[in-house]
C-alpha cells in the first residue's frame, strides 16, 4: 500500500525541515519545496532516508506563479496528496515609511497567495482522501505584528484563509492553522543577543523559546485531528494571552 502523500512548502531548513522529518516519522512521502540553498535541501532528503522515508525537493520561488504551478507539477508526479502543509514565509521587516511597493507584493505573493492556489491545486486530491491542510500563521497575525505591515497583514489574511477553507472544503477536508511565537531557527538566533534576553523575561511566561520540531509536532498532531477544521492554535509560550 502506497504511503499517503505530504506536501511542505519552505522544508529545507527550520520550521520546515521540522515538519517533513515529522510527516516522514508519521508514515507520509513528502514532497517539499524550497527556494535557496541547495545543500540544505539535500541535507533534509538525506535526513528522511535516515528515517527509512522518502523526501523529494523541488525548487521554487512561491513570489512567481510559475514556479508555483512546477511545485504543483512536481507534486502531481508523486499521487494524490493527502496533507498539504503551508508553511513557505516571508518575513521582511518594513515600517510604512520603508515600505515600497514591491515589498508589499512579495509578501502577500509568498505568504498569502501562494497556499491560496496550492489549495486550489490540490483541493481535488485531499477531497478524495478526505485530508487535510494545515497554514502556518504567527502570533504577530493574532495580535498584530512588530514586524511591520505587509507581515502582520499577510500572517492574519492566512488565519482568514483558514477558516474561509474550512467552510468551503468541509465535510471533506478539514484546515486549521498554527501561529508560533518566537522559534530557535536562524531567525532568532540573527536577533541581538540582548533583545532575545529580553524577550524571554518580559514576554515568555512559560521562560522557553519554542524549537522547530514542537513546532510540527503539534501542527500534525492538530492536522490530525477528526473534529477540529477551522481553528488557529497559539503555539508562542503564553506570550499574547
Amino acid at each position: 500500500m502506497t504511503s499517503p502523500l505530504a506536501v511542505v512548502t519552505g522544508g529545507s531548513r527550520g520550521i520546515g525541515r521540522a515538519f517533513v522529518l515529522e510527516a516522514i516519522k508519521r508514515g507520509h512521502r513528502v514532497v517539499f519545496s524550497f527556494r535557496s540553498r541547495d545543500a540544505d535541501a539535500a541535507e533534509t532528503v538525506k535526513m528522511a532516508a535516515a528515517l527509512g522515508g522518502e523526501a523529494v525537493s523541488v525548487k521554487g520561488d512561491l513570489e512567481r506563479f510559475e514556479d508555483v504551478d512546477a511545485v504543483i507539477d512536481a507534486v502531481r508526479e508523486q499521487g494524490q496528496v493527502s496533507l498539504l502543509v503551508n508553511n513557505a514565509g516571508i518575513g521582511e521587516e518594513f515600517t510604512l515609511e520603508q515600505l515600497t511597493r514591491e515589498g508589499w507584493e512579495r509578501s502577500i505573493a509568498i505568504n498569502l497567495t501562494a497556499p491560496t492556489f496550492l489549495a486550489k491545486a490540490f483541493k481535488s486530491d485531499l477531497i478524495a482522501q478526505r485530508g487535510a491542510i494545515l497554514n502556518v500563521s504567527s502570533d504577530g497575525g493574532v495580535a498584530g505584528s512588530l514586524h511591520g505591515a505587509p507581515y502582520g497583514a499577510t500572517k492574519a489574511g492566512i488565519i482568514g484563509l483558514t477558516k474561509t477553507l474550512a467552510r468551503e472544503l468541509a465535510p471533506h477536508v478539514r484546515v486549521n492553522a498554527i501561529a508560533p511565537g518566537p522559534v530557535a531557527t536562524e531567525m532568532w538566533y540573527a536577533i541581538d543577543p540582548a533583545v532575545q534576553e529580553q524577550v524571554m523575561e518580559r514576554e515568555m511566561p512559560l521562560k522557553r523559546i519554542a524549537q522547530p520540531e514542537d513546532i510540527a509536532r503539534a501542527g500534525l498532531d492538530i492536522a490530525s485531528w477528526p473534529d477540529a477544521s477551522g481553528i488557529v492554535v497559539l503555539l508562542d509560550g503564553g506570550r499574547i494571552m
